[in-house]
């Protein structure tokens, strides 16, 4: 039998299975929806392999160079949480929970990686600190970035009032989250009622997006404060420098994408591109219906980009751009990420079944039964 921490009430040996099941189906049909249903209404999909398949070679190593030096940018950002990380096992639990953020629901990433945090020698403390900071680095600079996007297009002359209005909207994200940190940092009593709050907020935002709710998170909150504050004021620097790295390839790959499948800087240039970039990473923030955004982003990046264009793009290139972005951005990584989670599974077995107890999350994420 397995027991809802909210309530303390019991459920069947099979429910959580079936939970991950439903939640796994949840996640797929918003993918089919999306470009199954949503995005053949204005496109046609075999004008969109055309331009797919018009790349040459050159261009698709290019394309796969600039992602596998994605890959230890990650890395990168859990070494700035966990100074002596090593950079090979960081790679390897970034491929490992890019596969869980597209298949299973959160808290499953983290789980993944304070797994490996725990393989590579680090304390149980530690690891969390981890896997809390490897989350909240990212989501952070994600949440900056219509910020950064509207200065580029004060510089340039391309604000209008789309911009307007998702800059503010991150500027009072930004201000709250400052503010929750400062008060975190007060004290333990105050770290532990923004705790208090923070489980029943995230309960409320789970249960409307159909997802299990969380418990009290104020002893996790207390403890992250004991541990990560002291790392984030030593490490944040080299923390901040990890992520812009990561967000940078990341737009490079978008970048590339587009250039290659034919639109020029003319049409739509690097800025207007950013911009894009930008509000549609924002989107997969505040409305995080998938773990890695598939789905939210892509129309989001779509619809921004097709509006920005200048001249006659098709839209059916935009979107073969975004889709070949999405390929080597997650997509790609996908595969040898099963590689590394079905050997982490087989070796580190019983560390993925004790992270779930030890990280405090619902019983249903539990890798020891899988």
């Amino acid at each position: 039998m397995t027991t809802d921490r909210e309530s303390g009430t019991t459920s069947p040996p099979g429910s959580s299975a079936r939970k991950r099941v439903v939640r796994a189906v949840a996640a797929v049909v918003v993918v089919v929806v999306v470009f199954g249903w949503l995005l053949p209404q204005i496109i046609d999909y075999e004008l969109v392999w055309e331009a797919m398949t018009s790349l040459t070679w050159e261009e698709l190593l290019l394309l796969c160079l600039l992602t596998l030096l994605r890959v230890p940018t990650e890395a990168m950002i859990y070494r700035a949480m966990l100074p002596g990380l090593r950079l090979l096992l960081g790679s390897e639990a970034y491929l490992s929970s890019n596969v869980a953020a597209n298949v299973l629901p959160p808290p499953a990433p983290s789980v993944i990686q304070y797994s490996y945090f725990r393989a590579d020698g680090f304390d149980g403390r530690d690891s969390m600190t981890g896997a809390v900071g490897s989350f909240v680095f990212p989501q952070a600079g994600r949440i900056v970035l219509p910020i950064v996007a509207f200065v580029v297009l004060l510089i340039t002359g391309g604000v209008d009032t789309e911009a307007v209005v998702i800059t503010v909207i991150s500027v009072v994200l930004v201000v709250v989250v400052a503010v929750l940190i400062w008060f975190i940092g007060r004290g333990e009593a105050s770290a532990r009622w923004v705790g208090h709050h923070l489980g029943r907020f995230v309960s409320w935002l789970m249960v409307r997006f159909s997802k299990e709710p969380v418990g009290d998170l104020g002893d996790q909150v207390v403890e992250f404060r004991d541990n990560a504050f002291v790392v984030v004021r030593r490490r944040w620097a080299i923390g901040s420098i990890a992520v812009t790295l990561n967000l940078a390839l990341t737009y490079l790959i978008l970048v590339a994408s587009l250039r290659f499948v034919g639109i020029e800087q003319s049409q739509l240039g690097l800025a207007a591109i950013f911009a894009a970039f930008a509000v549609a990473f924002f989107a997969g923030v505040v409305i995080p219906l998938t773990g890695s955004g598939l789905g939210v982003v892509d129309v989001v990046m779509i619809s921004t980009l097709s509006a920005s264009t200048t001249g006659s793009v098709d839209v059916n290139v935009i979107v073969a751009a975004v889709v070949l972005w999405r390929v080597f951005y997650s997509l790609l990584a996908f595969f040898p990420g099963i590689f590394t989670l079905t050997r982490f599974t087989k070796t580190h077995g019983d560390l993925l079944k004790a992270a779930s107890s030890e990280l405090g999350v619902q019983a249903d994420v539990d890798f020891g039964e899988t």
